[in-house]
């Protein structure tokens, strides 16, 4: 442990002017030797102890943290090109087919911003606080200002005491003083009579506007599969070198290579994860008509006997009898869940899926938070698939390898499922911004498309793409 100098003005205290060693002086130099001492115990616990665990933290936090540690000013931070200056992982390989260069930079720029550096805290507050008032109008109570009759009362509460402070300075801000009035009635939403629970707006999309963050990566070369409108409609981002649809299977353009890796050399890697359907292929068959060379694989365990009865007889087109969850299990009825990661081995890939489709009504809180939980990990996963010739591939990968490039799902804060935990409830602007800030943080993901569904105000369609790896 290496030794350190503490240097005291001599004349005794720090600019005391007494003689010898002050009590502040011994307390000081106390407290900076135990610090000393705690930090070489730090020191020697983590050289002992890397558990995996530690390892994933802290490979985490060297991913989604800024290295600069200046951030009052988030223009000031976010100028020139961020992958220039070293402060972000790279871009997921062909990244920059789909987005140009200057526009991705500066939409990672306001990301990093929003999910990172407290935008979205920002944010969520802005929306509370606009709703103070028209909590107090749900709540059916009144402010009665100090000294009025209750007739004279009002619910522009926040209006109300912006003005009596203004015309009442207090030069220690309002601490430990009462609100100069009272509210009709007690409530449990109001906390000790002053504190109001604001409620999150309902039947609007400002709960998903306040909380998915920036809207600045547009996907440029957009194709939507299904009819205008229609629900199930799914979007899937093409590359931008050629606009409109693949003419052929030897030059399609969404059959792009993710990575030099000799194990994609195929023509026949471009796969898409499909989760549900009850036995709806619309899907599947705008697939195979949108993206011909693309293989769907389809996981339902809800069919009678596990067996689909509409299904296309089509090699292009597969089906599997399992659900997904953050865990593996069987439920009361027999029906098996697994996980993404075991969806991936089940499927038999080779290479990570361009598109993981994904409507299961709540739950995907859960499942999105056991992808990016076992992608930074460092387990290895080992898949091993069959050719049509009886031999076998093993490929070795660290979880994060696996994950999609896009991510196509309907985002709920409301649900009916009741297997969902959270069902009798809603999902606040506060959680769907922290699942936000999850996806970007831990798996580099950043909404290029969105469509708000009116007739489901608690749902919204959003199209993901993995920028950063």
């Amino acid at each position: 442990m290496s030794r350190v100098r503490v240097r005291r003005d001599r004349s005794g205290g720090h600019g005391s002017g007494a003689k010898g060693t002050t009590a502040k002086g011994m307390a000081r130099r106390a407290i900076i030797g135990c610090s000393i001492f705690v930090c070489g115990m730090m020191v020697v616990w983590l050289d002992r102890k890397q558990t995996s665990a530690l390892q994933g933290m802290s490979r985490f936090l060297e991913h989604s943290m800024p290295m600069s540690t200046d951030t009052t000013n988030h223009e000031q931070a976010s100028k020139g090109p961020l992958h220039a200056r070293g402060e972000l992982r790279p871009y997921c390989e062909g990244t920059t087919d789909y987005f140009q260069e200057e526009k991705l930079e500066s939409a990672i720029s306001q990301a990093r911003f929003f999910h990172t550096q407290g935008g979205s805290l920002k944010s969520v507050q802005s929306l509370m606080d606009s709703n103070i008032d028209a909590t107090v109008k749900q709540l059916n109570v009144t402010f009665i200002p100090k000294g009025m009759q209750k007739s004279q009362g009002t619910q522009d509460v926040t209006q109300y005491l912006k003005s009596y402070y203004a015309q009442n300075y207090d030069p220690r801000g309002g601490y430990g003083k009462l609100l100069p009035g009272e509210y009709t009635k007690e409530n449990p939403m109001i906390l000790e009579g002053r504190y109001v629970q604001v409620v999150d707006p309902d039947a609007t999309r400002e709960r998903w506007d306040y909380s998915l963050g920036p809207q600045d990566l547009a996907c440029p070369n957009l194709l939507r599969m299904g009819g205008r409108g229609a629900d199930g409609t799914k979007w899937y981002c093409q590359p931008m070198q050629k606009q409109g649809k693949p003419s052929s299977n030897e030059n399609n353009n969404h059959l792009r290579r993710l990575s030099t890796d000799n194990a994609r050399s195929s023509k026949n890697d471009c796969h898409i994860i499909s989760i549900g359907g009850n036995d709806n292929w619309t899907f599947e068959l705008q697939v195979v008509k949108m993206l011909p060379g693309c293989v769907t694989h389809t996981f339902d365990c809800t069919l009678e006997n596990g067996t689909p009865k509409q299904k296309p007889d089509r090699d292009d087109i597969r089906f599997y009898n399992y659900c997904i969850d953050s865990k593996e299990r069987k439920d009361e009825h027999g029906r098996h869940y697994i996980t993404y990661f075991d969806i991936v081995q089940k499927a038999q890939l080779k290479v990570p899926p361009h598109m993981f489709k994904i409507d299961v009504e709540g739950y995907e809180y859960d499942v999105f938070s056991s992808m990016i939980q076992q992608a930074n990990s460092d387990d290895e996963m080992t898949i091993i698939t069959k050719n049509s010739d009886g031999t076998t591939n093993t490929a070795h990968h660290q979880p994060s390898y696996w994950l999609p490039q896009q991510i196509m799902v309907e985002l709920h804060w409301a649900t009916r499922m009741t297997g969902v935990s959270w069902m009798p409830r809603s999902r606040t602007t506060a959680e769907i911004a922290l699942l936000s800030n999850m996806m970007f943080t831990g798996g580099g993901y950043m909404p290029t498309f969105r469509r708000w569904i009116r007739f489901c105000p608690s749902c919204i369609e959003v199209l993901y793409f993995r920028t950063l790896c």
